[in-house]
């Protein structure tokens, strides 16, 4: 009996990494554009995730890149790095999260989010209006 309590610790000590190294998108990612990194965490106990990097973070003048196709006129000169483009996902999977919105700065618009790990490395983000299938898939790198 001793033996067979024995062989069951081992055996649930030995999965337990395996279940704890369930996939979060935490941490930075490369946009697919290659020009922007966003770094997702937590925020509220759902996924957010704001501009921490760009290729080229002024514009023609030398000035930091601001918002400037917002709709809002009141916004269109904050700046973007540090700008919250992700908020409100939530897990609804092993590895799938939705029911958030993106902001995308290229147009000044907002769309539905939703987005699932691939692997460790390879992040699916879709964005879309009212339906998953009027929309657009982005794949972003894992950087850290």
């Amino acid at each position: 009996m001793r033996r067979f309590v024995y062989i069951l610790l081992f055996v649930l000590l030995a999965a337990t990494p395996a279940i704890a190294q369930s996939e979060t998108p935490a941490g930075i990612w490369l946009h697919a554009n290659k020009r922007i990194r966003v770094a997702i965490s937590l925020c509220g106990g759902r996924l957010c995730g704001k501009i921490v990097w760009f290729k080229w973070p002024n514009d023609a003048q030398g000035l930091p890149l601001v918002d400037l196709k917002n709709k809002n006129p009141a916004l269109r000169t904050r700046p973007l790095l540090g700008l919250t483009v992700l908020r409100g996902l939530h897990r609804t999977g092993e590895n799938t999260w939705t029911g958030g919105k993106i902001y995308n700065p290229d147009d000044g618009m907002d769309y539905e989010a939703q987005m699932s790990i691939q692997d460790d490395r390879t992040l699916r983000v879709r964005a879309y209006v009212l339906l998953t299938a009027l929309g657009r898939t982005q794949i972003w790198t894992r950087v850290h």
